[in-house]
């Protein structure tokens, strides 16, 4: 009988996850990205407003016992918003040991990042081939790679280009040293009713079983990993602990979590116009705007009614099985202990 997936857990830490997507502007226009992503309609330029509202948020998770926080800034590009860097300059003020990502196509030129990359602990750069510079992306990679706690390459599995793909991203990692690089299926558009591209060749599903969806070579980054604040787990039901790969459980068609009681309490998703809900599925509707002073944040688990869950950050929700679920307000927190690295 195989086992199955039963729960998704923090370890170590009750921790805030947000999700923000700070702007509609992007220097790429790949193909599967609709135009909402790239236009520049909302750049969103007002940083004093911004560190305002971040304020009173950590400070009312921190009251509610909340010890960490990740902040994943996504557009767009984040990396062409110009109150990233006060924004994060005040983050790692505000908070303690904050987990600031980022995650990007990797096109600023190597002096940005030189200036600014003991800002980020990760680095998640996604691969378009429609539009990148191999070299330049390589070199920034480089760079980062024994600088961040987790430096993830993402390699966009354009289903016309599927092969050139592969053999770039394979050429990229003989070249790094510490990386994890991941096969990443397309979603059918972006939104929150997307689902995942169905590639109707065998041989490229077969690839993404062959490959488990990553590869990763950690080197000299093992110390630093371990001592990130924000970590969450896959608990299965004959007793196997790992770390979440959320590009494998969406391949293999496991983030389907339809009836499992969901904590999107835990996890703040904002859009380039400042809506905020709970999570990036849509499910909780719109909680509030970053103009607003009432923001309605959830106080319970919601029972989740999509067939799956298609965004990383929301699959590393906490969430319980239906079948599992006894009754919980609460979840637990695991220790490092308790998860076995894979």
């Amino acid at each position: 009988m195989m086992s199955e997936l039963v729960k998704i857990l923090p370890g170590e830490n009750k921790y805030l996850s947000v999700t923000w997507q700070v702007n509609n502007l992007c220097n790429y226009r790949c193909s599967y990205c609709n135009e909402g992503n790239w236009s520049g309609t909302h750049k969103n330029e007002d940083t004093e407003k911004y560190i305002k509202f971040l304020d009173k948020l950590i400070t009312r998770f921190q009251f509610k016992g909340y010890k960490s926080f990740k902040f994943f800034f996504s557009g767009g590009e984040p990396a062409y918003w110009k109150p990233l860097i006060e924004v994060a300059e005040f983050l790692h003020e505000k908070c303690d040991k904050p987990l600031l990502a980022i995650n990007t196509n990797l096109s600023n030129p190597l002096s940005w990042w030189e200036k600014n990359y003991h800002l980020f602990q990760d680095v998640v750069a996604s691969y378009h081939i429609e539009f990148a510079d191999k070299e330049k992306f390589l070199t920034n990679a480089k760079f980062l790679q024994d600088k961040m706690n987790y430096l993830a390459i993402r390699m966009m599995m354009h289903d016309h280009d599927f092969q050139d793909v592969i053999d770039v991203g394979n050429e990229i990692y003989e070249e790094m040293d510490n990386c994890v690089l991941e096969w990443v299926p397309l979603l059918d558009e972006l939104s929150t009713e997307a689902e995942h591209w169905y590639y109707n060749e065998d041989w490229k599903r077969e690839f993404f079983e062959k490959t488990d969806g990553y590869q990763r070579k950690w080197g000299n980054v093992t110390e630093r990993r371990e001592s990130r604040p924000a970590y969450s787990a896959e608990v299965w039901d004959n007793g196997t602990t790992k770390p979440v790969n959320s590009n494998r459980l969406a391949a293999e068609r496991l983030n389907n979590f339809e009836g499992w009681h969901c904590w999107l309490n835990d996890a703040i998703f904002i859009n380039p116009y400042g809506d905020i809900s709970a999570g990036s599925c849509g499910v909780s509707g719109r909680i509030g705007n970053i103009n607003e002073d009432v923001i309605n944040f959830l106080d319970r688990p919601i029972i989740c009614p999509k067939m799956h869950c298609t965004c990383g950050t929301d699959i590393i929700i906490p969430k319980i099985s239906h079948k599992v679920y006894n009754g919980e307000t609460d979840y637990q927190v695991l220790s490092k202990e308790d998860i076995n690295e894979s």
